[in-house]
């Protein structure tokens, strides 16, 4: 079980925690010593994606760099803009939600010799399967889903957040079977009433490609929730 955190302020911890929050500039670098870290978040409900974008200087403990100019990062043809860090440095985010009409997202990196790298993550369709209206408190549960279409995820999860604003959450039983198993003894405490079920799924990308360090991708998607009724 684990409670959900705001994104943006899980971003700034992963992006500061244990790191060197010094500032450079992108253009005084060896480009292939630039280690990028990406955090995406799709949010089906509405169709927009959150993307935050870190670079550091030799290695992902290393000085945040500022771009300069040619360099350069966007998300669907959206520009990030430079940002800072809850405990200092530097990162870019979009200057506003960006649209993806299509369920792909595709970031896109210049650096400052103009080399182009590109990701591409598509999140395709996740659904309940066999959901009850009613979701029974403090009982044992077995809620199955179903999968089509995008990238693969590493894992999913479910989100219950119930008519008080409790979060708890729980991940599917394995990677390959697609079932969450929820204890009863875990939602015993929860309130009755109307209660929203949601799915995220996770992936992480190793981005080795251009830069001898490389670099990672953290993929998240909140696909549309579903309204179920607790009682006990």
């Amino acid at each position: 079980m684990k409670h959900i955190l705001p994104l943006m302020f899980i971003a700034a911890i992963v992006f500061a925690a244990c790191k060197s929050n010094e500032t450079g500039n992108s253009k005084d670098v060896a480009q292939d010593q630039i280690y990028r870290h990406y955090e995406i978040k799709f949010e089906e409900a509405d169709y927009t994606t959150q993307v935050d974008a870190g670079f550091r200087f030799a290695g992902d403990k290393g000085t945040t760099l500022v771009l300069n100019a040619p360099s350069k990062i966007t998300a669907n043809n959206v520009e990030l803009v430079e940002k800072t860090m809850l405990l200092g440095g530097a990162y870019y985010g979009e200057p506003y939600p960006i649209k993806c009409p299509d369920k792909k997202i595709v970031v896109t990196y210049t650096d400052n010799k103009e080399n182009v790298l590109t990701e591409t993550y598509n999140a395709g369709n996740v659904t309940f399967t066999e959901k009850s209206d009613t979701f029974y408190l403090g009982k044992s549960l077995t809620i199955p889903f179903s999968v089509s279409g995008g990238d693969k995820a590493d894992n999913y999860e479910i989100n219950l957040r119930d008519s008080k604003q409790q979060n708890i959450s729980f991940y599917s039983k394995s990677a390959t079977e697609n079932v969450f198993e929820i204890p009863g003894s875990a939602t015993d405490t929860l309130a009755k009433g109307e209660m929203l079920l949601q799915i995220i799924s996770h992936k992480q990308k190793e981005l080795d490609n251009h830069s001898t360090l490389g670099g990672t991708a953290d993929f998240s998607c909140l696909y549309t929730p579903v309204t179920v009724v607790a009682v006990k």
